[in-house]
């Protein structure tokens, strides 16, 4: 099959490529950072449960940093940034298997494998006789979820991958075939349901240290979505209204916890709240790997930032002017217009060293960085307020401790009313597809319906999910033919000047990295699965 841009040549499985260091080391030689050897001995519940923290950051630093917005926001038409910069490329398509985004996503995804695999191969023999069973199953819960988490994202952007479950079975031979995506995705199932039934349930309370983690919870949610890619409408209603009736998510904002808000979820005082599923965690006072680089791509001015530089990327005129509704909350927490005014932003008055900051940031496009007149908000939390913020690495980049949303309880109420319509046609009045639909509509200041349609669905969930990586493989679930016309119709230049592209592929799949395809001439090949 075709894709986006062609594949050429052949694959290094990256499952052998780690990506918790600066350079990419033999899984086999170096063990990932944190993980468990024969040597690493656990010997109590509580450093058993604080084993698995790297999972949830330092190997998806790469895909971060940057890679992580190029490859969904930016090319789904959401972001824009100019031709001068890397995101620019994936403005207008000109990217190519050389681009370093692609290999940063693909080699976070098998780093996140290759630890996840460390820990399931290794934990039940580097415990001790103090440490609970029910300690080690949910660490084991934790490491299927992530392993799942990753494949589920690799198979989203490559279709057929590698499935690797232990990598030092690999040592002597790493040039394989991949897997078909049926077999991905069956792969992908069957971790989620272990997790499911190993990991921890939880109560997610005002303690938000302890919501961190992720929970059986967690794993139902992800699990719901995993199926509705595949289409499996009746496993997808079933297991989100598992998580529904279960009561341990709820919307910030809705009717649960009315006094807070959908612009609470962007404080940084508010990471691993009521209504965050999964989240990548980061730390501000750490390593150059350890913090979150989306207030320095995304803030608009370098007034807003702990470095020199921001605004890598901005708004699209399509996500400016057709997405969201007069009377939309969500909008001025999504970008920035002229005159919109956050409280909560601390900036510099001016950009000299020794600048005072002030408390109450107003937008003016005059400081807009990419000329598409408005700037990002999602993400943006301003410079260092360590009561709002949190603290700031400036040496870093500006990394922030902010946490990056992979899953929220939003999300998986639109799941649930996707479910229960059962297609990509028609309409539905059913009550449970209306009460969880318009829950987040009315969060959101709208209107509640009384008949949804998918468009109304899938239109729900750009706006809700905005500038969070998940409208590219929302496209991606549409016919190849309505996801191209979307795309092509897209005004993908600045305020100033229009421009459109012309999309000749067959698919939205990425392509294969150029030098892991070098290591692997197989990687183009197909070849099923031989499940344990």
């Amino acid at each position: 099959m075709k894709n986006i841009i062609k594949r050429s040549g052949a694959v290094a499985i990256t499952l052998l490529m780690l990506v918790s260091s600066s350079c990419s080391q033999d899984f086999i030689d170096v063990p990932a950072e944190g993980t468990p050897t024969i040597g690493n001995y656990y010997d109590s519940d509580t450093k058993l449960d604080n084993a698995a923290n790297g999972l949830y950051g330092i190997v998806w630093f790469n895909m971060n940093k940057s890679a992580f917005y190029g490859i969904t926001d930016v090319i789904s038409g959401n972001m824009y940034a100019s031709q001068y910069n890397d995101f620019g490329k994936f403005t207008d398509l000109s990217y190519t298997n050389s681009q370093t985004f692609i290999s940063d996503a693909w080699r976070s995804c098998f780093g996140a494998i290759a630890n996840s695999n460390a820990y399931i191969n290794n934990l039940p023999q580097s415990v001790g006789p103090d440490v609970t069973k029910e300690a080690l199953n949910n660490a084991l819960g934790e490491a299927h979820f992530i392993r799942a988490f990753s494949y589920f994202f690799l198979v989203r952007l490559w279709g057929n991958v590698p499935i690797i479950e232990n990598n030092a079975d690999y040592s002597k031979n790493f040039v394989i075939p991949s897997n078909p995506v049926a077999d991905v995705y069956t792969f992908i199932e069957n971790d989620l349901k272990f997790a499911a039934a190993n990991l921890r349930s939880k109560n997610r309370g005002s303690d938000y240290a302890a919501n961190a983690h992720v929970s059986s919870g967690s794993a139902k949610a992800f699990l719901a979505k995993v199926y509705l890619y595949e289409k499996k409408y009746d496993l997808a209603k079933a297991m989100a209204q598992d998580v529904i009736n279960s009561g341990e998510f709820k919307l910030l904002g809705g009717e649960e916890l009315p006094t807070k808000s959908f612009a609470d979820l962007w404080l940084q005082k508010n990471n691993n709240n009521e209504e965050s599923i999964f989240s990548w965690q980061w730390t501000g006072a750490g390593t150059y790997f350890e913090g979150n680089f989306s207030n320095t791509l995304f803030a608009p001015e370098n007034r807003l930032v702990e470095t020199t530089y921001s605004g890598q990327i901005a708004p699209s005129q399509d996500l400016i002017n057709n997405v969201f509704e007069n009377g939309d909350r969500r909008r001025i927490e999504t970008f920035m217009l002229p005159g919109d005014y956050y409280p909560n932003l601390m900036y510099a008055q001016t950009l000299a060293v020794d600048s005072p900051k002030l408390l109450g940031y107003t937008f003016d496009v005059e400081n807009e960085a990419q000329n598409s007149g408005a700037g990002l908000k999602k993400y943006v939390i301003g410079k260092e307020n360590l009561a709002i913020t949190g603290p700031f690495n400036a040496p870093f980049n500006g990394e922030s401790s902010m946490n990056s949303y992979m899953m929220r309880y939003a999300e998986l109420l639109l799941i649930h009313a996707e479910a229960i319509l059962g297609s990509q046609s028609g309409s539905t009045t059913d009550a449970n597809a209306l009460k969880s639909y318009n829950a987040v509509r009315k969060r959101a200041g709208l209107a509640a319906k009384t008949s949804i349609t998918f468009d109304d669905i899938f239109r729900e969930r750009r706006a809700e999910l905005a500038c969070e990586g998940d409208y590219y493989f929302d496209l991606g679930r549409l016919p190849f033919s309505t996801a191209k016309s979307i795309l092509e119709a897209q005004n993908r230049g600045d305020k100033e000047t229009e421009k459109h592209i012309s999309i000749s592929a067959s698919s939205l799949l990425l392509p294969y990295p150029a030098d892991d395809l070098i290591k692997n001439p197989k990687l183009t090949e197909v070849a099923p699965y031989t499940f344990k």
